[in-house]
């Protein structure tokens, strides 16, 4: 496979992932240049790689991670959680209810590593095998990840419908 046909195929799945990763579509793009350019440089042979999509997001995730380390920020990524449905409705077209705001904005409170897991798994559709080849984690921490943050996200969801009335 080609850098081409992966970017067609993924590109658009890669770039929410990473202006949500990010918070930023600026950075998301510049990051997601940077991926396909270390791809290109190293000249990787997906037909060596046994799931290219996978390796793409891992790649992604790490210059992810490296650009955030590079700009050497130690504050939350997600300043609030309104911030976060923000970049989460920006980048999801069709959905914009009141539904995924809540959700997004609950989505926000969880922490980060079950968070990524609820993300690539619902919003880029990747099975769990992939996500724990992206994350560079067990399959076993990977489904644990998503139960832990799907209950809370429950919990914290009902809590709010209570709240409401």
């Amino acid at each position: 496979m080609h850098l081409e046909k992966i970017f067609d195929s993924i590109g658009e799945k890669l770039f929410n992932y990473l202006t949500i990763k990010l918070s930023s579509p600026l950075d998301a793009e510049d990051v997601l240049q940077e991926v396909f350019c270390r791809l290109a440089r190293y000249r990787v042979r997906f037909r060596f790689i046994q799931n290219p999509s996978a390796y793409v997001f891992r790649v992604a995730r790490n210059e992810a991670i490296r650009f955030l380390k590079n700009r050497k920020t130690n504050t939350e990524r997600y300043h609030s959680a309104e911030e976060f449905a923000e970049v989460i409705q920006d980048n999801l077209t069709g959905l914009e209810n009141e539904a995924l705001n809540q959700t997004a904005k609950t989505l926000a409170q969880i922490p980060e590593e079950q968070r990524e897991v609820i993300v690539l798994k619902f919003f880029e559709e990747l099975t769990f095998k992939e996500i724990a080849s992206v994350c560079d984690i067990s399959i076993n921490t990977t489904t644990s990840r998503f139960r832990y943050g799907m209950k809370k996200l429950r919990i914290l969801l009902e809590e709010q419908y209570e709240e409401s009335g």
